[in-house]
C-alpha cells in the first residue's frame, strides 16, 4: 500500500491529538487503545511501560487532580511515509491552579506509529523533558 506523506502526517497528528485529549481527560482506557497490543510508552523520570494493559494501569494512576492541557505541535515525520512512520513533536504541558493556567513543563515526543486495520496506533512513544 502506498501512503502519501500528507496522509501519514495526518494520521500521526490525529493519534497524537487523541492521546493529548485522553490524557487531559484522565481517560486511561482511551490512552491505552491508542497503542498496539505490544506498544511501549517510555516517560522520562517515570519509567517504561510495555503492553496495552500495563499502559492502561499506568495512565490510570496518572489521573489529573486539576485541569490540565497538553499542547503538541511542530510534528514532523522522521522516516519516509508507509504503514510505519516515525515522528517527532514538541510538547508544552499546562496545569490550572488558583492563579490560572501555568506552564508545568516543556518536552518532546519521539513516536513510532503504525497503521493497524485502518487506524494509526503508537508502537512506541518516548516522552522527554527539556
Amino acid at each position: 500500500m502506498t501512503i502519501s506523506t500528507e496522509a501519514a502526517l495526518a494520521g500521526v497528528q490525529s493519534v497524537i491529538a487523541a492521546y493529548a485529549h485522553a490524557v487531559d481527560a484522565g481517560d486511561a482506557g482511551s490512552v491505552a487503545d491508542l497503542f498496539t497490543e505490544d506498544g511501549v510508552s517510555e516517560i522520562a523520570g517515570q519509567g517504561t511501560f510495555a503492553g496495552r494493559e500495563t499502559i492502561r494501569e499506568t495512565y490510570g494512576a496518572f489521573k489529573p487532580q486539576t485541569p490540565q492541557l497538553h499542547l503538541v505541535g511542530n510534528t514532523i515525520l522522521t522516516s519516509p511515509p508507509g504503514e510505519e512512520v516515525t515522528a517527532t513533536s514538541n510538547l508544552v504541558f499546562f496545569a490550572r491552579g488558583e492563579e490560572g493556567w501555568a506552564v508545568q513543563l516543556v518536552g518532546s515526543y519521539e513516536d513510532t506509529v503504525v497503521l493497524v486495520d485502518g487506524a494509526w496506533k503508537f508502537r512506541k512513544r518516548i516522552t522527554s523533558f527539556k
